[in-house]
């Protein structure tokens, strides 16, 4: 039994998501701990919280920010650097205690930048599992050259938030080639699919899905009530119904229901969801915020792939969602030929377990 150390970025569900995949597999052979922030900590509380197999510490983290439900780019980059220099260096002394007080033999992070630190003082190595890594390994030649000016400023954040890994997993729900300064040193896994949604039977209801932040804009909301078929919508909380839209509160388990059972999926386009939505067949609207720029280079391989299509936040109308439905069967069958059934998890898990027998080995 190794003992595993796992952090994770706290914004959103996706990075808590990947990790739980993993976890949820090896929980049984061995101890882990999880040091998560923000949402991940909410979201894994609810299996780990009480859980006599896994640690759950709450750390602070990094988030986004908005004003008038709008992604501030600017006020979120200034408070990563009030992160960076007024909170991260207590976080590296919290998480180095914990490193030589627990002494574990595999040190991994998904995008969070504490715990990677914390284990260079103490001179051991670690593992990156995540998908920001893409923008410093996969070849974007693909993209439009805007985006991929804003790919090469983004890599900038993903240096800063740690280097030196050991190895880097690497899980998307697109593919794209490794360049070749990374092909020693990086792992194209596929998304990562949690309990929940592996091997889960599907069907085609008569609704659509919809996953949108809490900051989207009442525009927004007003146009998707004019779908002509119902909109399960999760994100924004309870709410009376509107049009032909009906509100959830967050249940993983029931959106997982709705998202197995559903026509399509009209979303935000984070790579975790995309990833379980190729993986069940789901073709995807994705919605993703004009500043969101990993969210629109998702966007944009998931239209190149053919599996779904995409518009702005700001720009989405009626007649954008009528035209993903008109096309949904297109979808679907390409999603059928390239991506149903694709996940990485295994494929990560063998190469954490490697590291654990490689430190035990130098134990001994």
């Amino acid at each position: 039994m190794a003992k595993i150390f796992m952090s994770m970025s706290g914004e959103g569900r996706g990075h808590a998501t990947r990790i739980r995949s993993v976890v949820e597999r090896i929980r049984d052979r061995h101890q882990i701990t999880l040091f998560a922030p923000g949402d991940a900590y909410q979201f894994l509380a609810e299996s780990y919280g009480r859980s006599d197999q896994v640690r759950l510490v709450q750390i602070p983290g990094m988030k986004f920010h908005y004003v008038k439900k709008r992604l501030h780019l600017f006020k979120t980059i200034f408070e990563g650097l009030r992160f960076r220099f007024f909170v991260l260096n207590g976080l590296i002394d919290q998480l180095e205690r914990e490193i030589r007080e627990h002494k574990p033999d595999v040190i991994l992070t998904d995008f969070e930048p504490g715990l990677p630190r914390a284990a260079k003082r103490c001179g051991l190595p670690f593992l990156s599992l995540t998908h920001q890594h893409f923008l410093l390994a996969y070849d974007l030649s693909i993209l439009p050259r805007k985006l991929q000016l804003f790919a090469g400023v983004m890599q900038i954040a993903v240096r800063l938030h740690y280097t030196e890994q050991e190895i880097s997993m690497i899980s998307s729900f697109f593919k794209a080639e490794l360049k070749p300064e990374w092909r020693e040193r990086a792992i194209s896994l596929g998304p990562m699919i949690r309990p929940e949604v592996r091997n889960r039977e599907t069907s085609q209801g008569n609704y659509l899905l919809s996953y949108l932040r809490r900051h989207t804009p009442k525009r927004v909301i007003e146009e998707l009530s004019r779908s002509p078929i119902p909109v399960k919508v999760y994100g924004l909380g309870k709410r009376p119904d509107h049009g032909n839209l009906t509100f959830h509160p967050i249940d993983s388990l029931r959106f997982v229901d709705d998202m197995a059972n559903c026509l399509g999926v009209v979303s935000a386009a984070g790579n975790q969801l995309l990833g379980e939505c190729m993986y069940l067949g789901k073709p995807v609207l994705a919605i993703p915020e004009t500043w969101h720029h990993e969210q629109l280079i998702n966007a944009h391989f998931l239209r190149e792939m053919k599996c779904g299509d995409f518009v702005t936040l700001e720009r989405f109308s009626q007649s954008d969602l009528q035209n993903f439905l008109d096309h949904l069967q297109e979808y679907r069958t390409q999603i059928e030929k390239t991506c149903l059934g694709n996940e990485g998890t295994e494929k990560a898990i063998a190469v954490i377990e490697k590291y654990a027998e490689k430190s035990d080995a130098s134990r001994r």
